[in-house]
């Protein structure tokens, strides 16, 4: 049976924190970044956000019960004792009320910063979608991709970078005046077209998502900007193939590009692109290093499997353990009893059987848990079905 309540999703929280924080400190190690590759550790961030959409507590779900101290405290953070207007709220309840808002306030600043980024490309881009050069690289593209033309490319003065903006018909954004190869030219359109062809932006739109409803957590910052350096890797490999001369060529690129950039940077512009950031794929400066070094640097096959083998029974051991085992409050202690109102018993606890037998917990009118037994509980504690009727005693 299925389970869902505080417990679980506290649980959720922190394993795609500890799984996050884990892939961190691979992209700190170049060696283990280059040997795990970046197709597992994409599978590494579908596990923490799969973790994240799916807070429950399973049949086969041991429950683990904290010390009476830490049980203690959290039932006092969900303990309503804080007279307010003319209610009495818990700690738990003014974090709720917190993070809503937080959710509200980024999602509207997530929702100007795209029409901002829009205005300004509009404003002060120069459309040269039907210039023969690019269009003719494009067309190329698209039909090798087999894929319809419906880029726009616009220059847009003090850029120093290229990015491509939008989902549906999206601009690829160049800097103005931009003085290169034709051969350097079409590696540029090409990669910006591979993050359109593979669903980047949405992709990051989604780990944005993520990261605006759990503002308060520092891991799924972490998590987008990973996101964004795998997906540059992603489209880094599918342009080489690991090809050494075309490896060596999109290098030459990528550096020239990265010149480029430092050469005419634009405090104007670096401002908009960090203020715009979560909307533009796009190289982050200190992430370029560790791009160049999974382009050129290979080991062994057997040093690769090791780690990968490695890291993955350390991922998915983290992840099969956080559904295997649920930390739970224990409420029914000893030293809590004499201490606190807010604990179970016959006078103050009642249960709700709902249809799929699984029971509602309520301690002094106040709901906290649904559980798939009561046998944790103290005896004698009446049970009602959702009629209000008493059913028997556990």
């Amino acid at each position: 049976m299925l389970n869902f309540s505080f417990s679980t999703v506290l649980m959720a929280l922190l394993t795609s924190s500890i799984l996050v924080g884990l892939i961190a400190i691979i992209f700190l190690h170049n060696n283990t970044l280059v040997c795990a590759g970046y197709k597992l550790l994409g599978i590494f961030v579908g596990l923490a956000v799969i973790r994240l959409i799916v807070p429950l507590e399973f049949p086969f779900t041991m429950n683990i019960r904290l010390a009476p101290m830490l049980s203690k405290i959290i039932a006092l953070i969900r303990k309503p004792q804080i007279p307010i207007l003319n209610a009495t709220v818990s700690i738990w309840n003014i974090f709720v009320i917190i993070w809503v808002a937080g959710i509200l306030f980024n999602l509207v600043r997530y929702i100007k910063q795209y029409y901002r980024a829009q205005d300004y490309i509009l404003k002060y881009g120069r459309d040269r979608t039907k210039d023969i050069r690019y269009k003719t690289i494009l067309d190329s593209i698209c039909v090798q991709q087999k894929r319809k033309n419906s880029f726009r490319v616009m220059e847009l003065p003090n850029m120093n970078i290229p990015i491509i903006y939008g989902l549906k018909n999206p601009y690829i954004i160049l800097p103005d005046n931009l003085s290169i190869s034709e051969e350097q030219l079409y590696y540029v359109l090409y990669h910006e077209a591979m993050h359109h062809f593979h669903h980047d932006f949405f992709i990051k739109c989604i780990i944005r998502f993520f990261s605006i409803v759990y503002w308060w957590n520092p891991a799924f910052t972490i998590l987008y900007k990973q996101t964004n350096t795998l997906l540059e890797m992603h489209i880094d490999e599918i342009i080489t193939h690991k090809e050494v001369y075309i490896t060596e060529k999109y290098a030459e690129c990528l550096l020239y590009m990265k010149k480029n950039s430092i050469n005419h940077s634009s405090q104007q512009m670096f401002d908009f692109l960090k203020r715009e950031s979560c909307l533009l794929v796009q190289s982050q400066d200190k992430d370029f290093k560790r791009r160049l070094i999974m382009l050129l640097q290979d080991f062994a096959m057997p040093k690769k499997i090791f780690t990968s083998i490695m890291l993955t029974i350390l991922m998915a051991g983290i992840y099969l353990a956080s559904y295997s085992f649920i930390v739970e409050a224990n409420y029914y202690v000893p030293q809590f009893v004499e201490e606190s109102l807010f604990v179970p018993n016959a006078d103050s606890t009642y249960f709700i059987q709902n249809d799929d037998f699984c029971y509602e917990v309520y301690i002094n009118g106040i709901y906290t848990e649904t559980i798939n037994s009561v046998e944790n509980y103290p005896k004698g504690i009446k049970i009602y079905n959702k009629k209000g009727e008493q059913v028997h005693e556990n």
